[in-house]
């Protein structure tokens, strides 16, 4: 699981080869301490200030191909006392689950059918409606789950999709048969690449701030200074109280075994706890 406990900045001002000047602003980071971190910021500063210098083209990073930039705010473990996962706070201040081998599976519908759950238009002639496409991948789903009976897995509904725990197995993010798995289910391409960059799964806690009348952040982790901190500590307070009164999914349906893995346990329970399951809220 590729999310870094320490994370350190390095910015540099530098001439290009024509005398316009470049900011060099570069995010290092490493699980030992933020002093390592800072030495390699700076380090990779020198190498891409050296590069603007000599007119090099440089080597931009594209999405998931660096770990997140994410404050860890808890840990879960299972039994054993071997962490299992960890609660980061993502970009826009949601709490995000990010678990070594509980597979969640994300689903997005398209933004046409996202409105509901069944959705659908009247069948021409037979006054029923047509599956929305909650029913089309809930079916997809069962369907897939009737060839493999002994695979536990609960459905969620989410804001704009579908959300899928396997709870009784384990599985490696970038392992072939995950990934047949994510693809078969129909999940969001991102995502996929996301679990694979990150070497992680990933689960949405908390609403997105928009979703529940609340502002962004003011600021990104880590922060410049304690000032910054502050600011940002009081818009968290004020995005916990305004999520309050909404959930993120709910339980749709449960397939398959009952059983739960012992590593899969504490994280069902916190997932279904934080996101709001059993309470009827609207979702967000």
């Amino acid at each position: 699981m590729k999310i870094p406990k320490y994370w350190a900045q390095s910015i540099q001002s530098v001439q290009q080869p024509d005398g316009r000047p470049y900011r060099v602003v570069i995010w290092q980071w490493s699980d030992v301490s933020r002093e390592e971190a800072q030495r390699k910021a700076e380090d990779r500063a020198k190498e891409v200030a050296d590069k603007v210098r000599a007119g090099q083209r440089l080597n931009r990073y594209g999405y998931g191909e660096r770990p997140l930039r994410e404050e860890i705010t808890q840990g879960i473990t299972n039994e054993t006392g071997r962490e299992v996962a960890v609660v980061t706070r993502n970009l826009y201040g949601a709490l995000v689950l990010n678990t070594t081998n509980a597979m969640f599976i994300d689903i997005d519908f398209s933004d046409k059918g996202a409105a509901g759950s069944t959705g659908g238009g009247l069948l021409r002639g037979l006054g029923k409606r047509a599956p929305g496409p909650e029913d089309q991948h809930v079916q997809r789903i069962t369907s897939w789950a009737s060839r493999y009976p002994d695979v536990g897995i609960r459905i969620y509904r989410t804001a704009a999709g579908l959300r899928c725990l396997i709870t009784n197995q384990t599985f490696e993010p970038g392992r072939s048969d995950t990934l047949d798995i994510l693809r078969a289910f129909e999940s969001d391409p991102l995502y996929i690449r996301l679990c694979q960059a990150q070497d992680c799964f990933r689960a949405r806690l908390t609403p997105k701030p928009w979703r529940c009348n609340a502002d962004t952040p003011p600021s990104r982790y880590p922060w410049d200074n304690s000032d910054v901190e502050i600011q940002y500590r009081l818009w968290e307070r004020r995005y916990e109280q305004a999520s309050r009164s909404y959930s993120v999914c709910k339980l749709v349906k449960q397939l398959g075994s009952q059983q739960v893995h012992p590593d899969v346990a504490p994280i069902l329970a916190l997932h279904d706890q934080l996101t709001g399951v059993m309470v009827d809220r609207p979702l967000a």
